[in-house]
């Protein structure tokens, strides 16, 4: 007899909330005159099975200059960037947006570790690469482009050696 799965205290997929895209995170790559291609970066708490949902790009449609519709193609990456996913949107409106058959891909972590000292270290926060305070994990620095900026920041922060 198969058990509920409020009984066995699993939450079902409609309890939990899924998080929404915002239209800021959405970059246009090419306008063409049928379809526009789209970069979009989701929050940290959006996995790739969200994408199911067409209500996550509800902010997305509601007005935004980054509307998606029918025929456009988006590409979405994950905001510790291990997973990148296309798609073509197979219908859209005011609500949400269905994805036909997101392609998702992962990527492998990295190979070389972010430079890091016993106060510091250098972390991705979904826009750039940052100095964090290992204390507390605040951000100490404007996000860069890259870790060697990052790094170079960081060494910055300390007062420089005085020569005998």
């Amino acid at each position: 007899m198969a058990k509920s799965a409020a009984a066995l205290d699993i939450p079902e997929s409609s309890d939990r909330a899924v998080p929404e895209i915002d239209p800021a995170r959405m970059t246009l790559q090419h306008a063409g005159q049928v379809w526009s291609e789209y970069l979009v970066r989701v929050p940290a708490d959006f996995v790739a099975d969200h994408l199911k949902s067409p209500s996550v790009w509800r902010k997305a449609q509601a007005g935004s200059r980054n509307a998606l519709r029918k025929l456009d193609r988006v590409t979405v990456i994950a905001f510790d960037e291990s997973w990148i996913a296309e798609a073509i949107v197979a219908s859209a409106d005011s609500k949400g947006a269905v994805l036909a058959r997101p392609r998702i891909t992962s990527i492998p972590v990295r190979f070389d570790k972010l430079f890091e000292d016993d106060q510091y270290r250098v972390a991705w926060n979904g826009h750039g690469y940052v100095v964090e305070r290992k204390a507390d994990g605040h951000a100490m620095t404007q996000p860069t482009a890259n870790p060697e900026l990052a790094t170079r920041l960081l060494v910055n922060m300390y007062p420089a050696r005085v020569g005998r």
